[in-house]
């Protein structure tokens, strides 16, 4: 016995010798070595690059926190109310608001891979609120855009001249000698800020700028996520270094200490405006408004933990807003801050021109300024190329040019109209959107597309289930937004009717806001395929049939889990279904064995004779099992009648394996098979169907 394991393994051994070309042991051991030392090779690579894309990813999320959201706005506005109690509660809302929100619009787009406008395939009737944050994401970027082509003007001024500007001076005579009364407010208005007819050639110079930002800026985005990424990764370590650079050189720890010691901006918080205030600056700063977190939780973030990223969100956000405020603090000088739309602008100039610094530290500030415009315009700008590219595919790019011409008009328009109709839209037009859409998006995931769905999705991606927590911070966020967002209307209706003033802006936006979610609720209800309005309007409250994971195998997961967790309510009823299913398809296999015994040549008599076994109930299910007397067949044949198996020549063969409904579901059937399975669909070859889940 042993000699005979001894010759069948070397036998084995000599065959796999002869397989690898050699029969020589020493020869295979060094082929074995060298495959096993390139997958070693090909693992560190692999390591390699997944470390890269996970840093890359994570600079990523830190340059968020570094757009002009929270550069710019939010230090101007604790200037506006107080910087320490501006802060707190700023990071309350950060906390109770912008954390929940951030961690849904990541797992949406996460699971469904779609830009702003697709995810709501969840609930196809709220589909306005997508395109309001495409629309709110564009008018965002016509603004900044001028703060950006302020910082360039500026930074190209000072650099190829002297500083101050020379337009910018009005010299008197004072004891301590000649003196620069202008002050930089008056230097703005005065430069590229005046009138067309005052200064036209300043107004050229900008409409230049913005021209040359607009269609050159978003061609870091030519390849969407690829350059997007890479961008960022370039732009965020240099902005970090310049603010590094300014805080330790120019900084000054005394302004800091009174800043932290004053208590006299207290008095603001039993007022509206700085509770509203903060809360849209939480949705500024996590970019919940614009819709960038769902396109990128399908792009950027879809290997990543959406807990642990809209946590690292939260917290680099928190940082950067802190942070901002005190390095404009110490970098301005003491005294009050202005307050205007273009307050920090202001800042720069006036300390660099009191403090008598050379042009040097200006160049750095506003290089800041510019950097975080140029990042701010181009997360701005990748949910409206996502969808253009969803929509237009290989051509969106032509489309982009036409967005980016339609931008460069608006924004010169804004900048001629005067720098009041840029912080209008700052402060009236972009906050109700921003409230607006946040609420509706908690309503519809969490209420109607279901809480429960909602958790079971989360699971399936995150693969550990959702703490209660979660849920009851989406469920008090609306009633927090409305309650707030109210407040805040009565106030400012209260005085703006005591002051005179008008406030059409509200009124307009109101009624955007009406068209555009009834228009596109319409247009939802339309693409159902029901039978009258009512079900269509129900349905169009339901999931579509495309919602969820495009990729296949995925899909298949995803709502064979859904149906498991529809079905098993209970412990105890999952386990009947299991042992259900398991009997079937034990029974299944042991029929299945028994068809080597039939003769397969002659099968097709079974389907052309009429026979007795093509009319009953498939023998799978034994009828002397009473566990199953009220389950049905599980795979029948379907009976042609006489009349219909006498066709034509032309027709004698045609034996199509789906019989296809022409019209809808319940229409008539174009059918002239005499085999196989029946499916009564309507035809999706040419047309694509809505139909909810």
């Amino acid at each position: 016995m042993r000699a005979t394991v001894l010759f069948f393994t070397r036998f084995a051994l000599k065959r796999k010798l002869n397989l690898y070309g050699s029969g020589d042991p020493a020869v295979w051991c060094c082929d074995q070595c060298e495959s096993q030392q390139s997958a070693g090779e090909n693992f560190s690579k692999w390591l390699v690059r997944r470390v890269l894309d996970v840093i890359k990813t994570q600079i990523c999320t830190i340059a968020l926190s570094f757009t002009l959201f929270n550069t710019i706005r939010l230090p101007r506005e604790a200037f506006k109310y107080g910087d320490i109690p501006y802060l707190v509660i700023y990071s309350f809302w950060l906390l109770a608001v912008a954390l929940p929100t951030t961690l849904l619009q990541l797992a949406m787009g996460q699971l469904s891979q779609q830009d702003p406008v697709g995810v709501w395939r969840a609930v196809p009737i709220l589909r306005g609120v997508g395109h309001l944050k495409i629309l709110t994401s564009f008018l965002c970027c016509v603004y900044s855009m001028v703060y950006v082509a302020l910082s360039a003007a500026y930074m190209i001024w000072i650099g190829k001249g002297s500083f101050p500007l020379k337009d910018c001076t009005k010299l008197h005579i004072t004891p301590n000698g000649y003196e620069n009364k202008m002050n930089a407010s008056e230097c703005f208005n005065s430069t590229f800020l005046a009138p067309f007819t005052e200064q036209p050639q300043y107004l050229g110079v900008m409409a230049i700028l913005i021209f040359v930002l607009w269609f050159f800026v978003p061609i870091m985005l030519f390849r969407l996520r690829k350059t997007l990424k890479m961008s960022l990764v370039i732009l965020t370590p240099l902005i970090i270094i310049i603010a590094i650079v300014l805080s330790a050189f120019l900084s000054d720890s005394h302004v800091l200490t009174s800043m932290l010691e004053s208590c006299e901006h207290w008095m603001p918080l039993s007022q509206p405006y700085i509770w509203h205030s903060t809360l849209v600056q939480a949705l500024l700063s996590t970019h919940i408004v614009s819709g960038y977190l769902v396109s990128a939780g399908g792009t950027i973030y879809r290997q990543s933990d959406v807990r642990w990223t809209s946590t690292f969100v939260t917290i680099t956000n928190l940082l950067s807003g802190w942070l901002s405020v005190f390095m404009w603090q110490s970098i301005g000088s003491e005294g009050n801050k202005d307050s205007s739309f273009i307050a920090i602008l202001v800042l720069i100039y006036q300390s660099s021109v009191s403090e008598k610094r050379s042009k040097e530290w200006p160049l750095l500030a506003f290089g800041i300024v510019l950097i975080s415009g140029i990042i701010t315009v181009l997360t701005l700008l990748f949910p409206i190329y996502d969808k253009l590219h969803r929509v237009a595919g290989d051509h969106w790019r032509i489309f982009a040019c036409a967005s980016s011409a339609l931008g460069t008009a608006l924004t010169v328009s804004v900048l001629a109209q005067g720098i009041d109709v840029a912080a209008m839209l700052d402060e009236l037009v972009v906050p109700v959107l921003a409230v607006f859409t946040t609420v509706v998006e908690i309503v519809g995931f969490v209420f109607i597309y279901g809480w429960y769905y909602l958790t079971v999705d989360i699971h399936f991606i995150t693969g550990s289930r959702l703490p209660g927590f979660w849920l009851v911070t989406w469920w008090t966020i609306p009633v927090l937004l409305m309650g707030v967002t109210g407040w805040w209307l009565r106030s400012l209706l209260r005085s703006a009717w005591g002051e005179g003033q008008t406030l059409w802006p509200l009124g307009i936006v109101f009624m955007g806001i009406l068209v555009v979610m009834v228009v596109m609720a319409a247009v939802a209800v339309a693409k159902e395929e029901q039978f009258n309005l009512l079900t269509k309007m129900a349905s169009a409250f339901r999931p579509s049939r495309l919602w969820g994971p495009e990729e296949p195998m995925a899909r298949y997961v995803w709502m064979s889990q859904r149906f498991l967790n529809e079905n098993a309510n209970s412990e105890h009823e999952f386990h009947t279904d299991t042992k259900m299913y398991n009997h079937i398809i034990t029974k299944y296999h042991e029929k299945g064995n028994e068809i080597y015994n039939e003769d397969w040549l002659h099968a097709a008599d079974t389907y052309q004779s009429q026979s007795p076994k093509a009319f009953i109930k498939s023998d799978l299910i034994r009828h002397e099992d009473t566990l199953y007397n009220d389950v049905g067949a599980i795979y029948t044949i379907p009976t042609v009648s006489t009349s219909k198996r006498r066709n034509t020549g032309e027709e004698q063969y045609r034996s199509p394996n789906i019989c296809i409904a022409k019209g809808e579901l319940g229409g008539s059937i174009n059918c002239n098979c005499n085999r196989h399975f029946q499916l009564n669909v309507p035809d999706l070859r040419n047309n694509e169907v809505s139909t909810s889940l």
